[in-house]
């Protein structure tokens, strides 16, 4: 007999499944092809995903934040 976790598994993996199939059957707006801090290439999967900074551009940016977060 499944318990709460199981089912509450479950019906997370379907929610994701959903979201994840109604997502790649829309159009994607890509976000730029050059990062905005220092112009060096943002790869497609980044891209696709709307992500407008490299990843060690964004790396540096939650660094800062994480140094100077209140």
């Amino acid at each position: 007999m499944a318990d709460i976790a199981d089912i509450a598994n479950d019906l997370i993996a379907n929610e994701v499944s959903n979201v994840l199939k109604s997502r790649a059957e829309t159009p994607v707006e890509m976000g730029p092809e050059l990062c905005v801090e220092c112009e060096e290439s943002i790869p497609l999967v980044r891209r696709k995903l709307g992500f407008d900074l490299c990843v060690p551009c964004a790396e540096e940016v939650e660094r800062r934040q994480a140094l100077f977060a209140v």
